[in-house]
């Protein structure tokens, strides 16, 4: 395995978006260990991050936050349910259910943030605290950019 970025030859050539693509699956597989060493998954981890920092989210805002379609968060939400982790009540017929985080819930979320903490510390990923900010920054408008550009691809 190499650590230099793929340029097809062309040393002048960045590809920054393939180097991001390899980069996200490689800190994918970290954040996978990090969750489920504290008996949860992945997903169910983003659902209750959300819902956690937003009591009274709908299943549709979860999944825009996640850039998920609405019927793949439908599993994990009724999972969760199921565990007791989080709530959801609907105000009506055809009324989206708002959803809060319940006591058990929060123990989850509890037991997985020192891992997820201990993860993102600047200092574990070989960068100052300013340099984490900077990178973190870019790529939060380098997401906002490519999403806005999925509606009109290039």
């Amino acid at each position: 395995m190499t650590a230099a970025a793929r340029s097809a030859g062309d040393p002048g050539l960045t590809l920054l978006l393939w180097e991001l693509h390899q980069t996200a699956r490689v800190a994918a597989r970290h954040v996978d260990r990090a969750v489920e060493a504290a008996g949860i998954s992945t997903p169910e981890f983003g659902v209750l991050a959300c819902v956690n920092d937003e009591p009274g989210i709908t299943r549709a805002d979860i999944a825009r936050q996640l850039h998920l379609r609405p019927q793949a968060l439908t599993a994990t939400v009724d999972k969760l349910q199921q565990r007791g982790l989080i709530d959801g009540t609907a105000s009506g017929r055809g009324r989206p259910s708002r959803l809060t985080v319940t006591d058990a819930g929060r123990d989850a979320l509890d037991g997985v943030w020192p891992a997820i903490v201990a993860l993102n510390a600047p200092g574990n990923l070989g960068m100052t605290e300013q340099e984490a900010l900077a990178l973190a920054t870019r790529l939060a408008r380098l997401r906002r950019l490519l999403t806005e550009r999925e509606a009109d691809p290039l």
